[in-house]
């Protein structure tokens, strides 16, 4: 019977050597994965409905396919994995250890070798387990609401690059219009020089409207490329590809949403919420740490037999006492982290609300000033027709028709410039504020 004891030793130890984990490679990709056009892109969201990317895509649309195939939102998702693990090994408790020994008998009055082992359970994590454990929790909803905040912010990002582009391309069309109409005022007005019905200083003025047209033309397409590559790049697909834009329709939430939204924006807004969690994974931590106080502690069972074939078993336990270490260093790291990540939040939450007060304000004025842009565009625009039917009709100059071209044109393009930061900054409020994205557009798992 005695020998079962080495038996009921080894058991534990065959049991968990049988559910060990095997590796398995896992090769890098060997090429890009980027997309040729915006139909190979992933479409359907997680409720089963799939967007329509068939025709122009409004911003909207656009923020729901960058979250959807964002290389960087792909990769951030992936460390989702690592929390998880943490919470599994949180949740586990420690593998039990077998010590054993063989003790040949060289002299003595024994008779036979000497036999010696050992079984010890660790058990602390039964002591700091709770609290273990919950952090690992609380560090799993940071991590998805860092994740989750990242999509705000793409879908955002390409929200804004959408309405970017849409006043590129729109003020992209109005220089070009203007570059083929002062190139014509400027070849009759050279044809006019040289038959000497202007001087050479008259036709100065349509010159350097042309050349001021031509300048901003090479400019504005130059960031319109940029931007392009920009938003590619956000949805995945290959450098250059053409992504067709509904003209953009945005709207500034009210005063009534935007005081509502601000009452509960440490409620809502994921970047906040993150650090609050990442505060309760803190505070768990110390938790723990002023437990551990007493740790190691462990719990198991001896035995053997002796070289005169005598067999004994029996409990052993490792207990420490708190006299000098008493795990201050750990504790008072704790308590720093713990208080750096409070400041943290506090400062997070005060930028967060000041920066959506002041936004509003920001808006009216941008909504005043757009007002006055559109109208003198209006006006300028209404004094150029005039002027190109007196001067198809030979009753103006060239330069002078060359002049007001120019001036209808700016203005046109000041009144598109002031849009697209009108409704930037109204994107940026509905950000800030927590507003559009209310659920992730991807599978975030329960944590």
């Amino acid at each position: 019977m005695k020998p079962r004891l080495l038996n009921y030793l080894c058991l534990p130890l065959a049991l968990g050597l049988s559910q060990c984990a095997s590796y398995h490679a896992a090769p890098l990709p060997a090429a890009p994965d980027l997309r040729a056009g915006v139909s190979g892109l992933r479409t359907r969201l997680p409720d089963g409905t799939a967007l329509d990317v068939s025709g122009p895509l409004s911003p909207q649309t656009l923020a729901k396919l960058a979250v959807l195939n964002d290389p960087d939102l792909v990769a951030a998702r992936a460390q989702r994995g690592v929390s998880e693990a943490n919470l599994l090994a949180a949740g586990t408790p420690p593998d039990p250890s077998i010590t054993g020994g063989f003790a040949a008998l060289l002299s003595g009055p024994g008779s036979m070798p000497a036999l010696t082992g050992a079984f010890t359970q660790d058990l602390g994590a039964l002591i700091t387990g709770p609290a273990d454990r919950a952090a690992a929790r609380a560090g799993l909803k940071q991590t998805n609401e860092d994740i989750l905040w990242q999509e705000w912010q793409v879908a955002a990002k390409a929200e804004q690059l959408a309405v970017t582009l849409a006043g590129d391309r729109e003020t992209l069309a109005s220089l070009r219009q203007d570059d083929a109409l002062l190139s014509r005022i400027n070849s009759e007005t050279q044809t006019q020089i040289s038959a000497g019905n202007l001087t050479s200083n008259e036709g100065v003025t349509a010159l350097s409207a042309l050349a001021s047209v031509q300048s901003s033309e090479n400019t504005t397409a130059q960031a319109a490329q940029q931007d392009e590559v920009a938003l590619d790049a956000l949805l995945g697909l290959q450098p250059h590809t053409p992504v067709a834009i509904a003209a953009p329709a945005i709207a500034a939430p009210s005063p009534a949403a935007v005081q509502a939204a601000l009452a509960s924006l440490a409620q809502r807004r994921p970047d906040l919420l993150a650090l609050r969690y990442g505060y309760e994974q803190a505070d768990q931590k110390l938790r723990a740490a002023i437990l551990s106080q007493f740790l190691p502690l462990s719990l198991g069972g001896a035995g053997g037999r002796d070289t005169s074939n005598v067999w004994s078993f029996g409990p052993q336990f490792t207990l420490t006492l708190p006299l000098f270490n008493r795990n201050r260093p750990a504790i008072k790291a704790a308590e720093a982290s713990r208080a750096a990540l409070r400041a943290q939040y506090q400062s997070a939450l005060d930028n967060a609300a000041g920066a959506a007060a002041a936004l509003p304000a920001q808006i009216a004025l941008l909504q005043s000033e757009l007002r006055t842009a559109q109208t003198q565009a209006a006006q300028a625009r209404a004094m150029a027709d005039s002027a190109q039917s007196l001067y198809q009709a030979g009753q103006l100059a060239g330069p002078v028709f060359a002049n007001l071209a120019a001036v209808a044109g700016e203005r046109q393009r000041s009144a598109i410039a002031l849009r697209a930061q009108l409704q930037t900054a109204e994107l940026s409020l509905a950000t800030l504020l927590g507003f559009g994205l209310t659920q992730p557009l991807t599978e975030h798992p329960a944590s």
